[in-house]
């Protein structure tokens, strides 16, 4: 059993080494949504002279995502961010 996961850990460095030394070629963006949890309400607890609030419950939540994939050694990039893309000219009087 030792020998298996010593081959596996040996593997995951070699790995680790080809996505360290890689000159990333990202293909398509695709849309990746994730679920999260937040709370959704609060109560308030106290101790002595202290008071604070603590989560009560928790519901998921999908959140916007969007991931890009290295064509050659499968290094993903996740981002919640957008920017404005503005294409073209129109004229101006």
């Amino acid at each position: 059993m030792n020998d298996k996961i010593r081959k596996l850990q040996e593997e995951i460095e070699v790995e680790k080494r080809k996505m360290a030394n890689c000159k990333h070629d990202f293909g398509k963006v695709f849309f990746d949504p994730e679920t999260v949890s937040e709370p959704y309400g609060y109560e308030m607890v106290a101790q002595g002279s202290d008071v604070w609030y603590e989560p009560k419950g928790y519901k998921n939540v999908k959140k916007d995502r969007w991931t890009r994939k290295c064509e050659i050694c499968g290094y993903e990039e996740h981002t919640n961010k957008q920017k404005p893309i503005i294409n073209g000219y129109e004229p101006s009087f």
